[in-house]
């Protein structure tokens, strides 16, 4: 949110004071997060508000999920800083999963091996040398905007920063 905020605790009336409009602060009071009408249009614009949705695509059931830019700790923002992966690489992962898993109405898990190959000169024989498999985990419950939560993170199992390998070959 843009703009100074009381200190402390202060309730959802309060945040009027800030220029958040009437409509966000009764959704608040609700507990539904507002996204796109939180604040003035200067928040809307804003690239860097965590609700802002990077990518929108369809899973491989046709259930429509985004990448929001987030923050260190859910989104782009941690799939790129902390696992070293891509929007590409999560909508690759969510079309083309090797399991799909609905854990609960608001995560959807994928799972997706990605195989590191290497040949001899010419191609005569190549062989599978690592393989690690890419998990997503997504919220498809939609927001105010009409957007799904989207990509909550995107990972290499066993590691915390997936190797450039597995970054290059899902970001088809």
């Amino acid at each position: 949110m843009i703009g100074e905020l009381p200190q402390g605790q202060f309730g959802a009336e309060e945040l009027r004071q800030v220029g958040v409009t009437d409509d966000a602060v009764a959704q608040i009071a609700r507990g539904v997060v507002p996204t796109r009408s939180l604040t003035a249009a200067k928040q809307q614009d804003d690239p860097n508000s965590p609700y802002q949705v990077v990518a929108t695509w369809n899973d491989n059931t046709g259930r429509a999920l985004a990448m929001r830019w987030g923050s260190a700790s859910w989104g782009w923002l941690k799939v790129s800083n902390k696992h070293n992966l891509t929007t590409a690489a999560a909508r690759t992962t969510t079309k083309h999963p090797e399991s799909r898993v609905v854990e609960s109405p608001s995560a959807i898990r994928y799972r997706t091996p990605v195989h590191r190959v290497e040949c001899s000169p010419g191609g005569i024989a190549c062989r599978v040398v690592e393989t690690k498999t890419v998990r997503v985990i997504a919220n498809p419950i939609r927001l105010t905007d009409g957007e799904a939560k989207g990509v909550i993170t995107a990972y290499c199992e066993g590691v915390t920063w997936c190797p450039n390998w597995v970054k290059n070959a899902v970001n088809a």
